[in-house]
């Protein structure tokens, strides 16, 4: 399927790594010009060398890529990133929020610190590129923002209270932008992963693994039947669901919440 995104241009960020990477992989892989957040240089040059060679035979990877390091937590830094976004790509077509700190543990056992650290980097980091960005896609008449939130949205975890109530605000915030922003022509979604194969995940099993003496494979599979389809997401499942969403074939989806959790979540 020709997605039509060739030329477009697209700013992820926590592109170092896990879910971001691979959505930028997918970005490319079509076409698209490409600002990569995230905190460090080192990662993020491994990232886009990573993404030279990975896309398909039409795009012949010949889209640009921008690594761009930045602590989405400062509104100074995250204003910076959509200044120096647009000046290297041109314009902006696409905008991923994925950038996240998780904690998770014990909630009274967590610090303050804890707290906002999770809430400046995914809450506020998120917010705060949309009000950079959204204005200049309504000046344009077209734009598409996706923002990576996740199942505990609608399902919170007694180990990831904060990370739950952080998502259940983005997932409203989507929903309650999205009318002003629509009538620009600029679309704004949410995508929610539910347990997903990333290398964080993969160390996360080893560790238990470990502990319990046991493999990281008996871990995974422990975990996978939890799940419905008896799996755990993979990080290219996210990225495909991206790229259909950015790509115009769905023009009348704005507002809403797509769940990506093997039929793990029974909530409405």
């Amino acid at each position: 399927m020709d997605f039509s995104l060739k030329g477009k241009t697209a700013i992820v960020t926590g592109a170092s790594r896990g879910i971001g990477r691979e959505i930028a992989r997918a970005l490319h892989a079509e076409g698209v010009a490409l600002a990569l957040v995230g905190q460090t240089a080192e990662t993020l040059e491994k990232a886009a060398r990573g993404l030279v060679g990975s896309g398909s035979a039409r795009a012949a990877n010949t889209a640009a890529i921008h690594p761009v390091v930045a602590d989405l937590s400062l509104r100074a830094e995250v204003e910076r990133v959509a200044r120096e976004s647009i000046a290297k790509l041109g314009h902006v077509d696409i905008l991923v929020n994925n950038a996240a700190r998780a904690r998770t543990g014990n909630f009274f056992a967590m610090s303050d610190g804890d707290l906002q650290d999770v809430w400046q980097v995914k809450a506020l980091g998120y917010v705060r590129l949309v009000r950079a960005l959204a204005p200049h896609m309504m000046e344009r008449g077209q734009g598409c923002i996706i923002n990576i939130t996740g199942s505990t949205a609608r399902t919170p975890t007694e180990d990831f209270v904060v990370g739950s109530m952080v998502n259940a605000a983005l997932v409203s915030f989507t929903r309650g932008i999205s009318r002003e922003l629509a009538r620009h022509n600029v679309r704004i979604n949410s995508i929610s992963p539910g347990w997903t194969l990333t290398e964080q995940q993969v160390r996360s099993f080893a560790m238990q693994a470990a502990a319990q003496g046991l493999t990281a494979e008996e871990i995974e599979r422990r975990a996978a039947r939890a799940i419905p389809l008896n799996r755990l997401v993979t990080t290219e499942e996210i990225a495909t669901m991206v790229v259909l969403l950015a790509s115009g074939r769905l023009p009348g989806l704005t507002g809403e919440d797509i769940l990506i959790d093997g039929g793990a979540t029974t909530a409405i």
